[in-house]
């Protein structure tokens, strides 16, 4: 039997645009991993689209779905996750990113989102978070 992994998450968000529904997020909310789950993230550089998959029990169907949702011939994985959070980060100059991701027991958004902002800012100005996504079936953030 697979264990329940208890995540604490700080969030402090203010309301989330997803597909025209508004979503809150508390910062006393807790994100439970059952079993498995991937997420995924693909980007664009040509276009700056991106597409992006949770709540999957393998890594390739997680970014094949993620590729999916995202429209560009040059579409590709920037960042997957298991169990857990990443995040995609891109400045200026839409053809250099930044990743990041956090999982297993302690995992937040914010490790993941802050990784992603320092690994964008040493390649390109304002560095700014497209999306953070959890691997399990919580809407993702979309600043």
């Amino acid at each position: 039997m697979k264990r329940l992994h208890l995540v604490p998450v700080l969030f402090v968000l203010s309301c989330v645009a997803l597909l025209g529904t508004a979503a809150r997020a508390r910062c006393d909310e807790v994100i439970v991993f059952r079993g498995d789950t991937y997420a995924a993230i693909a980007y664009s550089p040509a276009t700056g689209n991106y597409g992006y998959a949770y709540n999957h029990g393998s890594r390739s169907s997680a970014e094949a779905a993620a590729l999916r949702n995202c429209t560009g011939d040059d579409a590709r994985i920037v960042t997957w996750v298991h169990n857990g959070f990443c995040a995609l980060a891109l400045g200026d100059d839409r053809s250099k990113w930044g990743v990041g991701w956090s999982f297993g027991d302690g995992a937040t958004n914010t490790y993941a989102r802050r990784r992603a902002l320092q690994e964008c800012a040493k390649q390109t100005t304002n560095s700014r978070i497209l999306i953070c996504v959890c691997s399990t079936n919580v809407r993702p953030e979309i600043p």
